[in-house]
């Protein structure tokens, strides 16, 4: 089973670090066979996944924060240099002597940025299952972009706060949701996310508790059930009063 082709994007607690030298170099760090938080599924990287776009000299770039007007380096002319090794994918980056890289260099080597990110297209994954708990392996991906100087990251042995509620992306919709004024795209990101907590909000009557020797269990289960419903019910009244 494969996803659809599009391009994805993953932050992580690489902890960036600064190489002493002549030139301001900032290093990062991808891991291999790390599972990511729950984004609707579990993510794991192969140390397969990035052996094309290293083999094939792509031109990725290394980007602040995911922006292409801030250009920090290339692999075209050097300055960004990759390397696949056993534990994963190794980043270094000889930054530009513009404001911006001279902020993030800062901004990292003083500790405030301790999450890096990358861009990608997924080429190759297999879909497999723990129980109900979808695991997406990703053994191959055309990588097209690395950032540095991000909030959050998503992997563990990464730390992700980057979630997703089945396609609803919490990290986008709560930029949106912090703009003063909203553009169009913004209210396509409220309206969709409307779509799906509307298909995750109970359609029928619960049916009343059977007594049966397993009563506590059942329910607490509902009362969980009862509580994640009134979130996305509150949730979803917040929202109604932005929909354009």
């Amino acid at each position: 089973m494969k996803m659809k082709k599009e391009f994805e994007k993953r932050d992580i607690k690489s902890i960036p670090s600064i190489v002493d030298g002549n030139k301001k170099t900032i290093v990062g760090f991808i891991p291999y066979n790390s599972r990511s938080v729950n984004m609707g599924f579990i993510e794991i990287i192969l140390p397969s996944a990035f052996s094309k776009t290293l083999a094939d000299g792509a031109d990725v770039k290394a980007l602040v924060n995911h922006d292409d007007s801030k250009l920090l380096g290339r692999v075209k002319n050097g300055s960004l240099r990759l390397e696949s090794r056993e534990d994963g994918l190794y980043i270094e980056c000889d930054l530009p002597d513009t404001s911006y890289a001279n902020d993030v260099y800062t901004l990292i080597k003083d500790g405030y940025c301790t999450t890096m990110s990358f861009g990608f297209i997924a080429i190759q994954d297999e879909i497999d299952y723990e129980g109900s708990q979808r695991i997406r392996y990703l053994k191959e991906a055309k990588l097209t972009e690395v950032s540095f100087g991000v909030t959050f990251p998503a992997y563990e042995g990464t730390d992700s706060i980057a979630r997703s509620v089945r396609g609803l992306d919490l990290q986008k919709l709560g930029e949106s949701l912090s703009k003063e004024e909203l553009d169009n795209s913004d209210f396509d990101e409220i309206k969709g996310a409307i779509h799906i907590l509307t298909d995750l909000l109970p359609k029928e009557p619960e049916q009343p508790v059977v007594e049966t020797e397993s009563t506590e269990a059942v329910v607490e289960n509902t009362s969980a059930a009862d509580e994640q419903e009134q979130l996305l019910q509150r949730i979803y009244d917040e929202l109604q009063t932005l929909k354009g």
